[in-house]
């Protein structure tokens, strides 16, 4: 009787899982809140202002004006990128709708073949951002109380994201990619297009809503087992030490799980502006595991491997935070 090996990895997440459950079963009260609230903030916030972009950006997709885009900024894409011009229209999406937009229209450019699976781990590495309604409006106006740090952190963002475009160019350089002056397929009757692209649309939302009233719960659990407390006060301590306040440490350990909740617990800190918009501008170009999860929901489909997704981000915070350090020297603000 063959036995089967079971990865390390495995047994390790198993345990973890188990942990989880028994601490749902311990105080389900509790859980159960952390997961509404999740609902809540999906349903009242996110829905509204994703929803219209998901179906959108489907329908564009299905309609054939990608294509037709890409042709005219092919040349400087191909310069910068390494990418055909389709990433031009990709780009625009992601930096206009945010998280998880732009991974959603790549797998659908892929699935549809109008990208290879190389160029879309380059398109992942600066079409993959976050948006100006939450970075400029939730963090800079409401959360911060300065629209102008919002302005900042939107635009580190997206420099570190272009920056970060530069850097993955060479992936697999030698590969090339689809010759956009292809002719594309005809695209399909528009009733057709309708239903497929309001299924679609609602399933990914529906997607995206699971994820957050998990990680919403995640972050209570691993927070009630001091789990965040300890990896806060290592990094505050370091904090600390270059005099930059202890209690930031808290929103930047939150948003390396939770973008949303980093910036909420960073903005209930004692840190200065500066210091709180290059923190900020971290977790966000990050993006948090949170949201990591929801793009590889579509990217799988490209083949996408979480390690090198993980990297992509990680690299995309390093030169926002760069970027970003360099605007509040240059724009004082606070």
């Amino acid at each position: 009787m063959k036995i089967i090996e079971i990865k390390k990895s495995y047994i390790f997440l198993s345990f973890v899982v188990l942990l989880l459950i028994f601490a749902i079963a311990f105080n389900p009260e509790v859980y159960m809140q952390s997961t509404l609230n999740g609902i809540l903030v999906w349903a009242t916030a996110v829905v509204p202002a994703l929803f219209p972009f998901f179906f959108l950006t489907k329908f564009l997709t299905q309609l054939g004006f990608v294509e037709q885009l890409a042709r005219f900024f092919s040349p400087v894409t191909k310069k910068l990128f390494n990418v055909s011009g389709v990433s031009s229209y990709v780009f625009l999406m992601s930096v206009i709708s945010g998280y998880p937009v732009g991974a959603k229209i790549i797998s659908e450019l892929y699935q549809n073949k109008v990208i290879k699976q190389t160029e879309a781990v380059r398109m992942c590495s600066f079409c993959s951002t976050s948006g100006p309604l939450f970075i400029i409006g939730t963090v800079g106006a409401e959360m911060f109380l300065c629209k102008g740090a919002g302005f900042i952190i939107f635009i580190a963002h997206i420099l570190g994201a272009i920056c970060n475009g530069l850097l993955f160019r060479n992936y697999k350089r030698k590969e090339k990619f689809f010759d956009i002056g292809n002719k594309p397929k005809s695209p399909e009757p528009i009733d057709s297009i309708l239903s497929s692209t309001i299924y679609d649309s609602v399933i990914s939302i529906l997607l995206v809503g699971g994820y957050i009233a998990l990680f919403f719960m995640i972050i209570d659990i691993l927070s009630n087992f001091y789990i965040l407390s300890f990896l806060s006060d290592a990094i505050g301590y370091i904090f600390g030490l270059i005099g930059l306040g202890t209690d930031a440490s808290v929103g930047l350990v939150s948003g390396i799980v939770e973008v949303t909740r980093g910036c909420l617990d960073l903005s209930a800190s004692n840190a200065s502006l500066p210091v709180l918009c290059v923190l900020a501008c971290g977790v966000i170009s990050w993006g948090g595991f949170s949201t990591h999860f929801q793009a590889l929901t579509f990217l799988k489909k490209c083949d996408m491997k979480f390690s090198l997704y993980t990297l992509q981000k990680l690299c995309h915070a390093i030169f926002a935070m760069i970027i970003c350090t360099i605007l509040v020297l240059i724009f004082p603000i606070g």
